[in-house]
């Protein structure tokens, strides 16, 4: 491979020395996520990467580096990073070497000096390979998650967890931070990424394409993605900057889906606040992906999504994304709020018969699945329920509160959970406070109990 060795340099103030304390000890090597007890690290906090990848379009391959600037929690004699496959050239702790050693899907950092409880730190990891699937048994439906190079061309789609497949990371929700992208590729390639394109470089026969993501990402929401596409750009409200790549041959009658990705915000923003990021877009594969991921500010779609799936991904980037799951067994929260509101846009277009059909067709499916509690769905996270009776929680809750109440509920819990991560008893606080109703019994019944109160009857797709 001809590809040139890429290192990470991220140039930081200078800190002031600290003492590391007299009992240093090695961060968790995971965050006890019921679904994922091994996912994510402990003992820092992450606040930004800095991604460099050098691929090659031949074999999916790369030379990469990134640089995780953190914080520590506590006095850190080591500490872990999640990373699936890969060989790890060097690592360097606030640019001095470092022993490092795998140990399992844990890179194991050992830094020269412990590092201070409170201080900021730099660790760089230099590495190359082929990145490849990482198996999830949280979504056994599709062959794996992270890394795709098929057809020429490749994408990442990393939700639950795959991140650590492409990059050495804390992959876990609950640790967000802002990230930036320089993907280099040969010509005529185009890469996209989450963030605004800040610059595009070339030299006689390669292209750099740095993206900078300046809001908070949880890791499975970031995504990397290398083909040849049409890229097409316009303004959104307010002159947020939308962009859109579609493979060159993607007929024009598929791109409608997302023509109204502007009047979709703007009702959205209605709904749930202000749009919380500084760009939108979508990107389309060249080949199916097993349906679509919300990546943040560039969901990633399989050939021939709906204006429905469009609506689902883009209500994503205040459900799921600005606030973000604080574990696993609340995905709920970001499924079935995301669900919930294409019923809202069918509402919006089609008028309140459009609704009831869709709560119709809901209350059939959950019947005849005999679907589980959306707040405990065993050990496939991403249940039908995390959807459908996930979106039939905030169906019912209307019901309940009223519209003033429940609009009031889903703006306020946007926006004070804005960039962070929360769970359901968070949401349910959120909505006592708005509705003035004490609601335990309610959600108790609707996320974990078995049996749910369903309409007796509830009219046909053709009523």
């Amino acid at each position: 491979m001809q590809a040139l060795h890429l290192v990470s340099v991220l140039v930081l103030t200078s800190l002031p020395a600290q003492d590391a304390g007299s009992d240093p000890r090695p961060g968790d090597a995971g965050l006890g996520d019921r679904y994922y007890p091994t996912l994510g690290n402990g003992g820092y906090d992450a606040r930004h990467y800095d991604v460099r990848l050098d691929v090659e379009m031949e074999d999916g391959s790369v030379k990469a580096g990134v640089a995780l600037r953190a914080v520590a929690l506590h006095a850190l004699s080591s500490f872990n990073l999640d990373l699936v496959g890969l060989e790890v050239d060097e690592v360097r702790v606030d640019g001095a070497d470092a022993t490092f050693a795998r140990e399992g899907d844990e890179l194991v950092v050992t830094p020269a000096k412990a590092l201070a409880e409170g201080g900021e730190f730099t660790v760089e990891v230099d590495y190359h390979g082929v990145p490849g699937v990482v198996k999830d048994p949280g979504v056994p439906f599709v062959p794996g998650v992270g890394w795709m190079f098929k057809d020429g061309a490749i994408y990442t789609l990393s939700e639950p967890s795959g991140t650590r497949g492409w990059v050495p990371c804390n992959d876990h929700p609950s640790d967000k931070a802002t990230w930036s992208f320089a993907i280099t590729v040969a010509k005529p390639y185009t890469a996209a990424a989450n963030g605004i394109l800040v610059e595009t470089t070339e030299s006689e026969d390669r292209r750099t394409f740095r993206f900078r993501a300046s809001d908070p990402m949880a890791s499975y929401l970031t995504t990397v993605n290398v083909g040849k596409f049409e890229v097409e750009r316009s303004e959104g409200p307010d002159g947020l900057p939308l962009t859109h790549y579609f493979p060159p041959e993607y007929p024009a009658k598929a791109r409608e889906a997302f023509a109204r990705t502007g009047e979709m915000i703007e009702f959205f923003a209605e709904r749930f606040g202000p749009y919380p990021f500084e760009c939108y877009g979508g990107l389309v594969a060249h080949f199916q992906i097993g349906g679509a991921l919300e990546t943040q500010t560039l969901p990633v779609y399989s050939a021939g999504a709906d204006e429905d799936t469009v609506a689902h991904e883009l209500a994503h980037q205040w459900f799921g994304n600005s606030v973000s799951p604080a574990s696993w067994d609340h995905l709920w929260l970001n499924e079935g709020f995301a669900t919930y509101a294409t019923w809202l846009w069918a509402e919006h277009v089609g008028g309140e018969r459009a609704y009831v059909r869709r709560t119709g067709r809901a209350t059939r499916m959950i019947r005849q699945m005999e679907m589980g509690p959306p707040g405990d769905t065993g050990e496939v996270i991403f249940s039908m329920s995390v959807y459908v009776r996930g979106a039939y929680v905030l169906h019912a809750l209307r019901e309940l509160l009223g519209d003033e109440a429940f609009f009031e509920t889903l703006r306020t819990w946007a926006e004070r959970y804005h960039d962070g991560v929360a769970n359901t008893a968070d949401f349910v606080a959120v909505a006592e406070e708005a509705s003035g109703q004490e609601l335990d019994a309610f959600f108790e019944t609707w996320v974990y109990g078995e049996d749910v109160p369903l309409p007796e009857e509830e009219p046909r797709e053709g009523d």
